[in-house]
């Protein structure tokens, strides 16, 4: 079957902030080529590395970022690579980059400049704060930017004197840019494609799109003025809310999110505690009311302690679920790699061939699902330069033509 983005070809001229992007677009069937220097891109210096020997093709970080594109090596910086990159330039449909702003305005590969010979292009930037504007040069990290983004200000423990704020795992900064990128990015070749046969340029700024996806913290200062707090393991708000995690019998945790419960759901929690003969005061049916259940949460998170002390996580997940609890255990990874309803039914994760190697290996699979344009991860991560001769006789070609159209006009 054809995929959804069969036929679009795609430069890839970037490294961290452009990877995801590039290859959510080629796991959907766009052709991406990775330009790189001849030392290849930041990431594959990255480890870890497989069997821990460093090595731009080993790089665990940079296979994870990079299935199914191609790699061409030209140094930018040079005016014969960049005649090499201008000549490939007619048979693409985008440009994904990550340059600091003004950096291809100097060599002439900026969106002005190329549109005028390539007034179908896409270009996609995607920089730390946008192209312009007073922090446009400013330089980022991920942990940078989930701290100015906000992010970092509502992640924390309330149960711990002093704790100052945290960070979620790297890379999400990139992550979430790299999903607008390519939301864009179909954006626009929807509207190139819907008859304007024009491209145009995208402007991504990471620092936006951070801010922009913080949770609470934005909308209660907006409409009330307030800061959100820190909670362990819960949404940051304003006021202290209750527990949500507690330690089972097998010594694994489990999230147990006791608040905006319906009658119906509240007492059939009731009735389950109670076939335990674990229901405590709960069955008092001043309980049922939402109001006094929220003032006297703590006696809630009591029974619901005990309980799950004496029961093992897996039943507590399934059984809550059955009666329509949105519970569920905190798992580490190697349990997700476990869970049937993942690799089996859903194909979370696949196994992609690495031919130089003579392995395979698990990598995430499709984050979405299509019945009619399959997403595949089509290839291996590139080796450094893998596609050099592929695409020199493609630019020697297209140098070809361009001179038998001059001889004709």
């Amino acid at each position: 079957m054809q995929k959804a983005l069969e036929g679009i070809r795609v430069l890839e001229v970037g490294d961290q902030l452009t990877q995801f992007a590039g290859k959510m677009l080629a796991d959907m069937g766009a052709e991406v080529v990775k330009v790189e220097s001849p030392n290849g891109v930041e990431a594959r210096h990255i480890g870890p590395f497989y069997r821990d020997e460093p090595d731009v093709n080993n790089s665990l970080y940079f296979w994870h970022y990079n299935t199914s594109k191609k790699s061409i090596t030209l140094e930018l910086g040079m005016e014969s690579d960049r005649e090499k990159f201008t000549g490939l330039l007619a048979q693409f449909d985008v440009v994904l980059e990550d340059f600091t702003p003004g950096i291809l305005k100097e060599w002439s590969l900026d969106y002005d400049t190329l549109s005028s010979d390539y007034p179908e292009l896409i270009m996609c930037s995607i920089t730390p704060f946008g192209q312009t504007g007073p922090w446009s040069q400013y330089k980022m990290s991920d942990l940078t930017q989930l701290a100015i983004g906000g992010v970092m200000a509502v992640n924390g423990y309330d149960d711990v004197e002093d704790a100052p704020p945290i960070a979620p795992t790297g890379g999400q900064a990139a992550n979430i840019a790299g999903y607008f990128a390519a939301i864009g990015i179909v954006s626009a070749l929807f509207y190139r494609e819907m008859g304007q046969r024009k491209g145009q340029h995208i402007d991504i700024a990471v620092h936006e799109c951070v801010a922009g996806s913080t949770e609470y913290s934005l909308p209660y200062w907006e409409y009330q003025k307030t800061h959100v707090k820190r909670h362990t393991v819960r949404h940051a708000l304003p006021n202290k809310s209750s527990r949500w995690i507690f330690k089972c019998k097998d010594d694994r945790y489990i999230l147990c999110l006791n608040t905006y419960l319906d009658e119906k759901r509240w007492r059939e929690l009731v009735n389950w505690l109670a076939s335990k003969g674990m229901e405590g005061e709960l069955t008092d049916e001043r309980y049922v009311d939402d109001y006094f259940r929220a003032t006297n949460m703590d006696n809630v998170c009591d029974v619901l302690e005990k309980f799950c002390l004496e029961h093992e996580s897996e039943y507590i997940f399934h059984y809550a679920q059955s009666i329509n609890l949105p519970w569920a255990p905190v798992r580490a990874p190697e349990e997700m790699l476990q869970d049937p309803h993942l690799s089996e039914d859903r194909k979370a994760f696949v196994e992609v061939e690495h031919s130089e190697l003579n392995q395979s290996f698990i990598y995430p699979g499709a984050p979405y699902i299509f019945n009619n344009t399959p997403w595949e991860i089509s290839s291996r991560p590139p080796l450094l330069g893998e596609h050099n001769d592929e695409f020199e006789s493609y630019y020697l070609k297209d140098k070809a033509l361009m001179k038998t159209s001059e001889k004709i006009k």
